[in-house]
């Protein structure tokens, strides 16, 4: 997932809540799954929490395991020393001072993706620059989306995303309003470290809510990789050139 040697765009599904759905995508191709654990959410954190527990358990190990989480930094810790989550989404604004203490409470080596948004007012400090330069010494990789509460379906100003991916020292994953049908042409044009799904891959249905739709996953991963051996072909052309 993290080897930046290995020029692939990384894959990360996200919203799954029920371990047939979770284990069925953990074997379609994608470098990660998220699992939300967010003050919206209708069931109390500490149940979800026992919820991804076992789900993970049976999850391959080599499948990145991601907690997208915006509580406080006390319940972070307490949910990623009770579940083996591999990396945290982070959505608080934290100081470089309370991120390395949230590290040293957690039991184990971890990953922190930290949420971006595309639209600079939602982001503290607002200017991208500032933004990516108070956190670079301090998360492993931006998570950039079209705003800053996720999930909405909409895709960001693809002119903006690629100033932020191309002047950020640290890999940078891009997420809001991808799908099977446009996931080619936004990777073409801006170059991420990866791609973030949601909405894009699942099925809305009334009564319920949104569910993960695992055709839209295999398609979303089969349309990221045909993708990567194009463009793969044209940088070997080019250099050849």
């Amino acid at each position: 997932m993290w080897d930046r040697n290995k020029k692939h765009t990384r894959i990360k599904l996200c919203l799954f809540e029920y371990l047939e759905a979770a284990y069925e995508a953990s074997n379609c191709g994608a470098d990660a799954l998220g699992f939300h654990i967010l003050q919206s959410n209708k069931e109390n954190w500490i149940v979800k929490v026992q919820k991804f527990r076992k789900i993970i358990s049976y999850l391959p190990e080599n499948i990145e395991k991601v907690l997208l989480i915006d509580y406080d930094l006390n319940i972070i810790a307490e949910c990623m020393n009770t579940v083996l989550f591999d990396s945290i989404q982070l959505y608080p604004d934290c100081s470089h001072h309370e991120i390395c203490e949230l590290r040293s409470k957690i039991n184990r080596p971890i990953k922190i993706l930290k949420v971006m948004s595309a639209q600079s007012h939602e982001n503290s400090p607002p200017d991208f620059e500032d933004y990516i330069s108070k956190y670079s010494e301090s998360v492993d990789s931006f998570l950039l989306d079209s705003c800053k509460e996720g999930g909405s379906g909409k895709v960001a100003d693809l002119s903006v995303c690629s100033k932020i991916i191309n002047i950020s020292p640290l890999p940078v994953l891009l997420a809001g309003g991808l799908n099977p049908q446009n996931v080619a042409s936004i990777i073409s044009s801006t170059r991420p470290f990866g791609v973030d799904v949601e909405t894009g891959v699942s099925t809305y249905i009334k009564g319920i809510g949104l569910i993960k739709n695992l055709a839209k996953c295999y398609e979303f991963v089969s349309e990221v990789k045909n993708i990567d051996h194009i463009l793969k072909g044209k940088n070997i052309q080019n250099d050849y050139n």
